[in-house]
C-alpha cells in the first residue's frame, strides 16, 4: 500500500474504533447513578476544574500545571490532552470518559495489538489481525478503570511505546543512542503522568537488561553489549534530567516517604494479591493467555515472552507496597496481551480450522467476557456460564434506597448551622463523607474530615468536634479486617453508646445499601477521660498513637 493509503487505513481504523468505543461508554455511563467519590470522582473533579481554569485564565493554568508536575502525588498533566473535550463538550461525565477513550485507551489499543499481531504471526499471511483487534479494544483491563472515571490508561500507550523502541533497537544494541533516548522518554511520560508506573518501568527495565545481556552473552557479542550500555546510560540521564529538572519537589518527597509503610493498610497476602489479578480476567481469557505463552515458547516469539516478565516482575515489586486495584494492573494485564493475541492468531491460522469462522470465536469469547463484565444484564444472562467473564465485576455505580440517601443529605442540610460541621465514620462503597458531599457539593465545606485508613492517616481527633456524625450498623469499611480500626472503633462507641459515645443522641435512622445508618447529635463535648479511653484502645494495635491534647 502507498503511504496515502496506509494513512487512510489507519486513520479509518482508529474513527471506527473510537466511535464504537464512545457508544459502549454511552450506554455504561446511561445505567449509572451520578454518584461519583473517591478515585471515581478525584480525577472527574479535577478534569472539570483545569478546564474551568482554562477558560478563565489560561496563564494561571499553564502555572498551576507546572506545579503540579513538580509536587503533585496526583498531577493534572494527563489531563492536559482531555481539555478540547472539556472545551467542545463540556464537564459531563461522558465527555470525560471520551476522552479518555479517544485519546489514550483506542491508541494504546491499536498499538499494542498490531505489535503483538506481527509478531505472533508466522511467514504464512493470517487473518487474524481482525480477531485480535477486537479482543484488544474489549480487553477488560484497559476498560475497568476507564469506565470508572481513571484515566491511567494513558501510562499503557506510553509504556507501549517503550516496549516498543526496546524491541525494535533489540535491547538498545541498534542505534543506541536515539534508542535510549526514546526509551527513557516514554518511561519518564508514564511516570510523569501517574507515579506509580515507576513500578512498571523498573519491570520493563531489568527484564530488557535479562534478556539482552542473555543474547549478548549466547551471541558473545561486545559490540553489541557496548552499544546496549550506551544506549542504557542515555535512557537513564534522560530520566534523571527530566525529572531532577521538572519533577525535584516530588522526587525528594518520594525518597523521603515509605510506602511500604504508608499503605500497608492496603497489602493483604500474596495469596490474595494474586486472586485479585486473577479475578479481572476470566477463566477462558486466562486459558487464551497460558495457551499463548506455551505457544510462544514453541515458536520462539520472545516479544511474547519478554512482555510477560515484565508483567510478572512488575507485580512483584508492585505488591510490596499493596494489592494491586484496577487501574494498578493495568502494566501487568498490558504485557499479558502479546500472549492472549499470540494464542488467538494460532488459533485462526490453524489449518484444520475455518479461519473466518475461529476468528468469530474468538471475537464472541473477547464480547462475552466485555458483557458480562461491564453489564448487569449480560452478567445476569450469562451467569450459567460464568467462566465466560472476569469474577471482579465493574458495574455500573449504584446505590440502593436511593431516596434514604438523599433523605439523610436533606437532614444534614436542614439541620446545620454555616459554622456546624458533619463527620461520617464509615469509609467503603456504600456510605462516607465522600460519597456525601459527591451526591450534594455544598456538603464539602461541612466535613470534618476523618481518618480513613490507619497507616496512612491516624485517626483525627478533630472529628470529635463535629456537631453531627453519622455511622452505621454494620461498620463500613473497604479494606481488610483491623486497617481501619480508627473508623470501626468510634463508629461502634457511638452506636453503642458508650465511651465516646455518651456525648451524642441519636437523631435519624436511614435503610442504605445494605446497611443502617444512624445521624447522631453531640449534645455535650466530649470528655477528656473518654479520649484517652478511646486511645487506649487505639494503642492496643499502634503503641505510638500518642492521646492529643483535649
Amino acid at each position: 500500500m502507498t503511504k496515502n493509503k496506509i494513512f487512510g487505513f489507519w486513520t479509518g481504523t482508529y474513527l471506527c474504533t473510537v466511535l464504537f468505543g464512545l457508544a459502549l461508554s454511552a450506554a455504561y455511563i446511561n445505567l449509572e447513578e451520578s454518584v461519583y467519590y473517591w478515585d471515581f470522582a478525584a480525577y472527574f473533579n479535577m478534569f472539570n476544574q483545569q478546564g474551568a481554569l482554562l477558560v478563565e485564565s489560561p496563564s494561571k493554568w499553564l502555572s498551576q500545571l507546572s506545579t503540579s508536575i513538580a509536587t503533585e502525588d496526583y498531577g493534572v498533566a494527563i489531563l492536559v490532552p482531555l481539555m478540547p473535550f472539556h472545551l467542545a463538550f463540556g464537564g459531563s461525565r461522558l465527555s470525560f470518559v471520551a476522552g479518555i477513550v479517544a485519546v489514550y485507551l483506542v491508541p494504546a489499543v491499536l498499538f499494542i495489538g498490531r505489535i503483538s499481531y506481527l509478531e505472533a504471526v508466522s511467514e504464512t499471511p493470517s487473518r487474524g489481525w481482525v480477531a485480535v483487534w477486537i479482543a484488544a479494544f474489549l480487553y477488560t483491563p484497559f476498560w475497568a478503570p476507564t469506565l470508572r472515571g481513571l484515566p491511567d490508561v494513558a501510562g499503557c500507550l506510553a509504556l507501549t511505546a517503550a516496549t516498543y523502541f526496546l524491541w525494535k533497537s533489540k535491547f538498545l544494541t541498534r542505534e543506541p543512542v536515539i534508542s535510549g533516548i526514546s526509551v527513557g522518554a516514554c518511561l519518564w511520560l508514564a511516570f510523569m503522568l501517574r507515579r506509580w508506573y515507576a513500578y512498571a518501568a523498573i519491570g520493563i527495565t531489568v527484564s530488557a537488561a535479562l534478556l539482552g545481556l542473555l543474547q549478548i552473552a549466547r551471541d558473545r557479542d561486545l559490540p553489541a553489549f557496548r552499544n546496549a550500555v550506551l544506549g542504557g546510560v542515555c535512557a537513564i540521564f534522560l530520566i534523571a534530567a527530566t525529572a531532577l529538572s521538572f519533577q525535584l519537589p516530588l522526587i525528594a518527597k518520594i525518597l523521603g516517604t515509605s510506602y511500604a509503610d504508608l499503605y500497608s493498610g492496603y497489602r493483604t497476602t500474596f495469596v490474595n494479591q494474586l486472586g485479585g489479578i486473577g479475578s479481572r480476567l476470566s477463566y477462558l481469557n486466562w486459558a487464551l493467555v497460558i495457551a499463548g505463552l506455551y505457544i510462544s515458547v514453541v515458536r520462539g516469539n520472545r516479544f511474547s515472552l519478554l512482555c510477560a516478565i515484565a508483567a510478572g516482575l512488575t507485580f512483584l515489586i508492585f505488591i510490596r507496597t499493596q494489592d494491586p486495584e484496577r487501574h494498578h494492573s493495568l502494566p501487568m494485564l498490558l504485557w499479558l496481551f502479546p500472549a492472549y493475541a499470540q494464542a488467538i492468531v494460532s488459533i485462526v491460522s490453524a489449518p484444520a480450522l475455518k479461519s473466518r469462522w475461529s476468528a468469530a470465536t474468538m471475537a464472541v469469547v473477547a464480547g462475552l467476557a466485555f458483557l458480562g463484565t461491564f453489564f448487569p444484564a449480560g452478567r445476569q444472562l450469562l451467569s450459567p456460564v460464568g467462566f465466560v467473564f472476569a469474577r471482579e465485576a465493574t458495574l455500573p455505580l449504584h446505590l440502593d434506597n436511593l431516596p434514604e440517601y438523599r433523605r439523610l443529605i436533606d437532614d444534614l442540610i436542614a439541620r446545620m448551622g454555616p459554622e456546624d460541621r458533619f463527620s461520617v465514620f464509615a469509609s467503603g462503597p456504600v456510605m462516607s463523607d465522600a460519597l456525601l458531599f459527591g451526591m450534594k457539593r455544598d456538603l464539602v465545606t461541612h466535613v470534618g474530615w476523618i481518618c480513613q485508613v490507619d497507616s496512612r492517616d491516624q485517626f483525627q481527633p478533630d472529628a470529635l468536634k463535629s456537631r453531627y456524625v453519622v455511622v452505621t450498623d454494620r461498620p463500613v469499611t473497604h479494606l481488610q479486617p483491623g486497617a481501619q480500626i480508627c473508623v470501626t472503633i468510634p463508629n461502634q462507641y457511638i452506636v453503642e453508646g458508650k465511651g465516646i459515645g455518651a456525648a451524642y443522641k441519636r437523631i435519624a435512622e436511614y435503610q442504605l445499601s445494605g446497611v443502617t445508618g444512624y445521624l447522631y447529635e453531640r449534645v455535650r463535648p466530649v470528655s477528656r477521660a473518654e479520649v484517652d479511653a478511646l486511645y487506649s484502645e487505639f494503642r492496643k494495635k499502634y503503641p505510638g498513637w500518642a492521646t492529643p491534647d483535649w
